[in-house]
Parts: structure tokens; sequence; C-alpha cells
């Protein structure tokens, strides 16, 4: 005979006690995500983003690009690998929970991350009303870009990026998407 084991819902302030293990603990509406540490590739194309978005976003007076990070919503608090916040380098001290919801979040797909990534994440980060979302995936070699109020789209060529009210932006960021994997993964 099997008995079912009741579970409380996950809150973000149970992420304190997961151990340091080299997982990353996320929550979103009560579940637990789990993924392996990032392997060196990823960990590479997150630092080619980084370096590309950095000096627009400086130029432009946009915010802070950081990563990885956190974005608490409510009880949920997912950890995508690059994000820009719109605030100074001197709020960053005030901790997550109290900075601004991040003008562009990216995550970079890995094998344990697919399903959520593309799934539920996309999904919370549109709700919450983040108004860019892109989906870097190694292996497709493209980027999907998610915003709010439109449709998906994948892109293999240049990614373009301005975003939505930011003053001052005069163009968009473009990134050649071919050129971030070959930085990235040395071919």
């Amino acid at each position: 005979m099997h008995m079912a084991i009741e579970t409380k819902p996950w809150e973000r302030a149970d992420l304190a006690r997961l151990p340091d293990d080299g997982n990353r603990y996320e929550v979103l509406d009560g579940e637990l995500l789990v993924t392996p540490q990032a392997n060196p590739v990823h960990q590479r194309l997150a630092a080619e983003l980084m370096y590309r978005l950095e000096p627009y976003c400086q130029r432009h007076a946009l915010g802070i690009v950081v990563g990885p990070g956190a974005v608490p919503v409510g009880k949920s608090e997912l950890q995508p690998d690059v994000q820009v916040i719109p605030c100074t380098a001197a709020a960053l001290r005030r901790g997550w929970a109290k900075l601004p919801r991040p003008l562009l979040v990216v995550e970079i797909v890995s094998e344990g991350s697919r399903r959520f990534d593309r799934g539920k994440k996309r999904d919370a980060y549109l709700a919450w009303r983040i108004a860019d979302y892109w989906i870097v995936d190694p292996e497709e070699r493209t980027v999907t870009v998610a915003r709010v109020g439109r449709e998906d789209v994948t892109v293999r060529d240049e990614v373009a990026w301005q975003p939505m009210g930011a003053e001052g932006a005069a163009e968009p960021l473009k990134i050649d998407v071919a050129g971030l994997f070959r930085g990235a993964m040395g071919d």
C-alpha cells in the first residue's frame, strides 16, 4: 500500500536552507526547480552577453548588467543567467527584493534547464511584466526573443534590443548571434 506524502509548497524563504552544492535552486509558484551547475560554454556565453550589453546600457543610462542574479516576485524567485536592472550600482546594495523589475532577462539553455527555460520560466517572466526575455540555445545556436504582447521570434543572424519605454536609447543594440556563439565556443 502506497501512502501519499503531503508537502507544503516551496517559498523563496526556503532557498536559504538548501545546500551550497553547485546546483541552482529556484522557486516558482510553489515548485522547487533544480538545475545542475552550468557548464563552461554556458558560463562563457553569459560573459559574452554581459560584455556586449554593458557598454550599451552605460551609454544610454539604462541600468546595471548582472549575472547570475535573482528575480524575486511574491513567494517565487527565479535566477536568470544575465539581467539588466534599471538602477545604479549603489542600489544593488539594497538586495534583490528591493530592486526594480529587470528590463531584460536572459536564460542560457542547458540540458538540465531546457524545459524550464522554454516553458515555465518564459511564462513567469512575461506574466511578471518583464518586457524582454531571451532564451539563448547553444545547441541550436539561436536566440529566442519573448516580449510582452508579441509572438516569440527565434533568430540565428542578429538580435536587436531596445528596451520598451527606455528614454535616450536612440538606436537598438545589435548583437551578431553567430559571432556570439563563435566568441563563446571558440570556433
